[in-house]
């Protein structure tokens, strides 16, 4: 029995050596066609494993879910679910954590015929909520599906006494050994000590993408929306990454004057449709198709803010008569020259204070359009502070 296999491990040894033997023959003649020395070093083999060429095998994307059809959550990746306080995202997260048991949930639709392995990584509820959630919501749209509630298939750990670096570590432990098929993390901003931590916030995300990539699972993030309602305005320098390294977002909102909500597949990296779920909750707790208007209470106030900053009440010093755009009819490079005066970077509340000061604007919302276009405009432009990097705006020469 030994002889065999001795016998096999010399043969897979010859394999090993053969295979490096190729690697390290590709890298030469690579390295020859580009005209450069042909001196292989250890880096460079490391560095070659990376390497995309056309005949490369990558496999394609695994999805989870489908939202209305179109495939979301993806292995090996990230999702950021988003929106105000109180607006559903816990319980969009619920629905989309029985549907990795039951088959469908409203819009929502598990693609393989496998049950999923969900982990769920709560910071932010009580035990009692987070057990509450598990066993009366997620379990409830489980009864038709299961007798006894398939613990099996749910690893949800309440987190909120720990600190945040002890949350990180033990989120990698638990993926390491649990092996989930998604990972909810609910919610990002308490893994952090502060979220306008450039520095910190981007050792995060890249923590997650190795987790993701490592241990083929999808990992969806929960984080908040900045007060002024605006769809992609994540919080903190945070949520601005999140936006950029995430495959799709979603955003979850409180239909207006309506007891009902809706989610919303607002970015994908690869799927244009947005379909927007609109969905109430009945007498017995659980979700059901709404007819409601599906303007959300933030796209409502939008509407109502266009009412109240008009033109007229502007500072007429600073607008622009021949503006292509009535709506925003400013000259920006001199109303943002005069907000920074002498200041060669200022924060982004400081910069919102003195513009609406400057421009007699009255509504933040209407205030993130001006700030958006000046950015459009190339005007000003968002970066981190270099000492305590923090976010904060300069103001770009004319080009």
């Amino acid at each position: 029995m030994d002889t065999k296999w001795r016998g096999k491990d010399a043969e897979n040894n010859r394999i090993k050596q053969r295979l490096a033997m190729d690697i390290q023959s590709t890298i030469e003649g690579a390295l020859s066609q580009a005209g450069q020395p042909t001196t292989v070093t250890p880096e460079l083999q490391k560095l070659d494993r990376n390497r995309i060429a056309s005949n490369t095998d990558a496999p394609e994307e695994e999805f989870l879910f489908k939202f209305f059809g179109t495939p979301c959550f993806p292995r090996g990746d990230l999702t950021t679910v988003t929106g105000p306080a109180k607006s559903g995202k816990t319980f969009y997260l619920s629905m989309l954590m029985a549907c990795a048991v039951r088959r469908q949930v409203l819009a929502l639709e598990r693609i393989n015929e496998e049950p999923l392995r969900v982990l769920w990584y709560d910071t932010e509820q009580s035990r009692y909520t987070t057990k509450r959630i598990l066993v009366d919501r997620i379990g409830a749209l489980l009864q038709q599906e299961c007798d006894v509630f398939p613990d099996e298939q749910y690893y949800v750990f309440n987190m909120r006494d720990k600190t945040p670096g002890e949350r990180v570590d033990y989120l990698e432990l638990a993926i390491q050994t649990y092996r989930p098929d998604i990972c909810i993390i609910d919610g990002i901003a308490d893994m952090l000590e502060d979220i306008n931590s450039g520095p910190d916030s981007v050792h995060l995300l890249q923590q997650f993408q190795m987790m993701a990539t490592t241990y083929n699972c999808n990992i969806t993030m929960v984080i908040h929306l900045n007060r002024t309602g605006e769809k992609l305005n994540l919080r903190g320098w945070l949520g601005t990454l999140m936006l950029h390294k995430s495959y799709e977002v979603f955003n979850c909102d409180r239909i207006s004057k309506e007891e009902a909500f809706s989610a919303e597949l607002t970015v994908s990296r690869h799927f244009s449709r947005k379909e927007c779920l609109c969905y109430a909750i009945a007498d017995d707790g659980l979700p059901k198709l709404s007819d409601a208007d599906k303007r959300s209470a933030s796209e409502q106030g939008k509407h109502n803010s266009r009412q109240t900053d008009c033109t007229d009440s502007f500072n007429q010093e600073f607008i622009d008569c021949d503006a292509p755009n009535q709506h925003l009819p400013w000259n920006f490079r001199k109303l943002f020259t005069a907000a920074f005066g002498t200041a060669a970077m200022l924060g982004a509340e400081d910069l919102k204070r003195q513009v609406k000061e400057l421009g007699h604007i009255r509504m933040n919302q209407y205030y993130d359009k001006v700030f958006a276009e000046a950015e459009r405009l190339r005007i000003v432009r968002t970066e981190l502070t270099p000492r305590t990097g923090r976010v904060g705006v300069i103001l770009l020469p004319p080009s």
